[in-house]
Parts: structure tokens; C-alpha cells; sequence
């Protein structure tokens, strides 16, 4: 299927041009304090990064020592253990009868799957997309001359359980005839998309119950079910009052409401819903994860997935840009309870008009050496993050005397943003990214979710209050950053719960308490 990636930030092919790998970014004089405190109270468990993988076919036509390269990157290196697998209901069910699981699940795709698992995924879940025509109607939309013409495709109101038998009928087949073990799977790949099937907060409930209902009859009740997988949490995704008053099937209280939040709201409303879900799920395009949001499911026992986030266009490595976004959507994130995040694409062929959306891209042929690979620069911000972050990790609430909660949402991404956890091994961890910068790209720019402010360096006081009686502590810090060739290793301590550090504009700074 063709990459159709509407809702996020285009640019014009010069508009990059000087946004490059040898762009510099010279630290203002001034240092400005904020101090980041670190509450008491434990939050959610990391259950780690994840990525989706595309193009089998292309990854096939590899060699079998450059499949296992990007295997290692992704998988081992940069610890990614969850594996995103996209579900194209019309290749599996295209109408009405038997099921099509070669279509759906072809011989390369196994393999690039396998090949995962024995790298180290641990988790995989299922994005479901593309729904059939015969699935599908659409609800009347008002047009430019005032008459109702088809608008946005809907599920059809009789059809909602067979959507959900298709979902559960794939998940049987893997297990049966692919041996391949879903941990969870989404109802439908941002259901507040237009390019491929709405769903209103009503729909999703019904959804839940009928796919609850559709696996547990498939002796299924392990696959947990996430919903609702919005283009974002928040931001300017909203209900408008003429759909309400078309089609009557979205309460007066909804309008003006991010979807997001009308359909988890919608959800928790609904007993026998909310006990089907096994968590919440959003992609961060529009706007990160939100206290309210992760207010809605503290104490339930459910998880919080992100299940996608890149910044889409031309991307060449060396683009700290991008990974600074990332690194900031992440932590922003873990600091308002996700516990599974997800990058869009781990590997694929090299696009240049796209390759913001991959974390590794490769050349098939006769390439020698290491030219067939390109590693982007936001790979290393996240193997970083991962290697400083172990899966089990319990984070702590972190407030900013700079910007509170730090929250990424749309129109406002925040100057410093930090996160912290202790790891299983019983070491604390600190992340802290400077979303500052002289040197972001402007021309042909409109998405303000992940637009920054001018260069600024700050001396960050960070305060772990767990920490306060236990006297000095040795943390290893790691720096990457357009200034820094790479990731360095230093030494910083901590005395009383309490260090100062210094963070420059797109500089990733972590942080992990040394054993004595």
C-alpha cells in the first residue's frame, strides 16, 4: 500500500536544502535555569520501543548478512522489543466468504517477521487499515453548493461484526498457519482519517464488544484489544457541529471535543466496552500523550500504547532536527504515562522524499561496503534512549519550573523536556532534550505541533526526592547533539537527590545512576 501520510508536516524540496548534516548550532551565552523535580510517586511500566516494518519484498531481495544487519540495529542495538504488523483487511477478506491469509500474510512478510523474533521482539501487535469497499458506506457530507453529497466512509451499521470476525478470524490464521502470536491489536488505524474508514466514539464501542466477543469465541481471550489509535491525543481533529446535526449519532457534548477523548470517554461510559479493552492507544502526530489522558485509564490495570510517530519528508542522516523531535515526543510521552512507544517505520528502501518516516533506509543491489545503508539520525537519538531506559523501567511524574508538565500538543512544544524512571536493576534513569534551535526549517512549514523556539541553553537542576537522603550517586551521562561527532560518555554527580547539568539547543542529554 502506498504511504499516504496527510497529517503530517510537508516541505518543498529547497526548503531542506540548507537544513543539512553540517549545520551547526552555536550555543547562546546565557545559560537559563529550570529545575526539573522528580515526585515520589511511581507511575507506569516500560514496556519498551517498538517499530513497524514495510516492504518485505524489498527486504527479501537483500542479501541474507544485510537482513541480519538491520535486524541487529533495530532490534538488539537499539533494544526495540515491539513489533507493529500492519493487518490490509482487503487483501485478507477483498468479499464476502472465505478468507484469503496468503494475500494478507505473504511468505516475505513471515520471514521479515521471524527474522524479528529471533533478533528479540517480543511483542507484536496488529494495526488494522484499508477496509474493504463491501464493509464500508459513506455518510453524507454537506457540499460547496449546499446539497448532502458522500462524505467520509463509515462502517456499515450491520456490518460492524463481521469488521470485528475479520480481525479475529486473522489473528486465528496467524497463530494456526503462521505461527505468529498477537499480544494485542487495534480496531482501525486512525479512525479519525478520512482516507480510509471513521469511525464515531459509538462505533469504536461497539467495535470493542464485537471483536471481544469475536476472539474470546476463537479461543482467543490472551490478544488484548487497544483503541482508539487517533492521529493524536488532542489538537485540531474535531467533531464539527454539521456532521452532529447530519447524522445525529455524536451527543452535543462531543462537539468541539478531540476525538481521542470522546471515544475513551465513550468507552469508559460503557461497562461491558471498557472491560474488553485491554488499554488506550493514540499516535502523537497531533499532539502526545496528555495527563488527562493518562488520568483517564490510572488505576484500571490497562496500558497505554503510542503506536506511532515520525516526522514524514525528505530526511538524509545527520538531520537533528528530527531527532530532536522524536527524543521530545518520547519523553514527553513516557512523562504522562505511556508505557509501549512505537517509531512508524524501523527499516525500508531508501525514499528520498520520504525517508523522515524510516529509521534505517537500504539500496538493493550490487552496493559495495556500507553504502546500501543509511542510518538516520534519530535512530541513534532513540538507541540512546533505550539503552538508558530498560524495558520494566517505573517512571516517575516529573514537573518543570520552565513549562509544568511538559506537554506536547499541538501548537506548543516545550523549550526542555524531561522524563525519569528506575530501572529494574534498581539505577535511575534521566532524559532531557533541548526543542530549541536556530536552524528549523521555515519554508513551507505549517505544522505547529512540532514547531520550536530560537536557541537556548539551559542549567537544569534536577531533583529526584526518592533521592534525597541517599548521599552522593555516580551517573553516567551520554551527550549527542549537532555539536557533539558522537555520543560521548561522562561522568556527573548526584549529591542529596540533587545535580545541575547543561543542555544545549537539539542536544539529547541522558543520564544513569553508576552500582558503587
Amino acid at each position: 500500500m502506498k504511504l499516504r501520510l496527510p497529517h503530517l508536516p510537508l516541505f518543498h524540496a529547497g526548503a531542506l536544502a540548507a537544513f543539512t548534516a553540517a549545520a551547526q548550532v552555536n550555543p547562546p551565552p546565557n545559560l537559563i535555569p529550570v529545575a526539573i523535580t522528580v515526585k515520589s510517586e511511581p507511575r507506569q511500566t516500560f514496556g519498551g520501543l517498538g517499530a513497524s516494518c514495510w516492504g518485505a519484498a524489498d527486504y527479501l531481495r537483500l542479501a541474507p548478512e544485510r537482513r541480519a544487519r538491520l535486524n541487529d540495529l533495530v532490534w538488539r542495538q537499539a533494544r526495540f522489543s515491539t513489533l507493529r504488523l500492519w493487518f490490509h483487511l482487503k487483501d485478507y477478506a477483498p468479499a464476502p466468504g472465505p478468507r484469503r491469509f496468503q494475500n494478507a500474510f505473504p511468505n516475505a512478510q513471515a520471514t521479515l517477521v521471524r527474522d524479528a523474533q529471533a533478533a528479540g521482539v517480543k511483542h507484536i501487535v496488529l494495526g488494522p487499515c484499508d477496509v474493504p469497499a463491501w464493509l464500508r458506506e459513506p455518510w453524507p457530507a454537506p457540499g460547496r453548493d449546499g446539497k448532502q453529497q458522500a462524505g467520509a466512509p463509515h462502517l456499515q451499521p450491520d456490518r460492524i461484526g463481521e469488521h470485528a470476525a475479520i480481525i479475529a478470524d486473522f489473528i486465528r490464521d496467524l497463530s494456526e498457519q503462521g505461527r505468529v502470536a498477537i499480544q494485542a491489536t487495534g480496531i482501525q488505524n486512525e479512525p479519525n482519517d478520512v482516507n480510509d474508514c471513521q469511525f464515531t466514539p459509538d462505533e469504536m464501542v461497539q467495535s470493542v464488544k464485537r471483536l471481544r466477543a469475536a476472539l474470546d469465541a476463537r479461543g482467543l481471550p490472551q490478544v488484548r484489544i487497544i483503541a482508539p489509535e487517533t492521529v493524536g491525543c488532542g489538537g485540531a481533529w474535531l467533531w464539527t457541529s454539521n456532521r452532529v446535526a447530519l447524522v445525529n449519532k455524536i451527543t452535543p457534548q462531543t462537539v468541539g471535543e478531540a476525538l481521542a477523548y470522546a471515544m475513551v470517554d465513550a468507552l469508559k461510559a460503557d461497562t461491558t466496552a471498557w472491560h474488553a479493552l485491554g488499554g488506550i492507544a493514540t499516535h502523537s502526530y497531533d499532539g502526545g500523550a496528555t495527563a488527562r489522558m493518562a488520568g483517564a485509564i490510572a488505576g484500571t490495570g490497562k496500558d497505554f500504547w503510542m503506536t506511532e510517530f515520525c516526522v514524514g519528508g525528505p530526511e538524509e542522516p545527520g538531520d537533528f532536527f528530527r531527532a530532536s523531535a522524536e527524543a521530545a515526543a518520547f519523553l514527553s510521552d513516557m512523562n504522562h504515562g505511556v508505557n509501549y512507544w512505537i517509531h512508524f517505520i524501523g527499516y525500508l528502501s531508501d525514499d528520498p522524499r520520504d525517508n523522515g518516516t524510516r529509521l534505517l533506509a537500504y539500496y538493493n543491489g550490487n552496493i559495495a561496503g556500507e553504502a546500501w545503508l543509511k542510518i538516520f539520525q534519530p535512530y541513534y537519538y532513540l538507541q540512546q534512549l533505550a539503552q538508558t531506559f530498560d524495558a520494566g523501567a517505573v517512571f516517575r511524574q516529573s514537573a518543570s519550573s520552565l513549562e509544568n508538565e511538559m506537554t506536547w500538543t499541538r501548537g506548543h512544544v516545550p523549550r526542555l523536556v524531561a522524563a525519569a524512571a528506575r530501572n529494574p536493576d534498581g539505577s535511575w534513569s534521566i532524559g532531557l532534550l533541548d526543542y530549541t534551535s536556530d536552524n528549523f526549517p521555515h519554508n513551507g512549514w505549517f505544522e505547529s505541533s512540532i514547531r520550536g523556539q530560537p536557541a537556548q541553553s539551559f542549567a537544569v537542576t534536577v531533583q529526584i526526592e526518592e533521592l534525597a537522603g541517599a548521599g552522593e550517586l555516580r551517573f553516567q551521562a551520554r551527550r549527542n547533539g549537532p555539536q557533539i561527532k558522537e555520543s560521548r560518555e561522562q561522568s556527573a554527580a548526584m549529591r542529596h537527590g540533587q545535580l545541575t547539568v547543561t543542555i544545549n539547543p537539539f542536544e539529547l542529554l541522558t543520564l544513569r545512576s553508576i552500582h558503587p
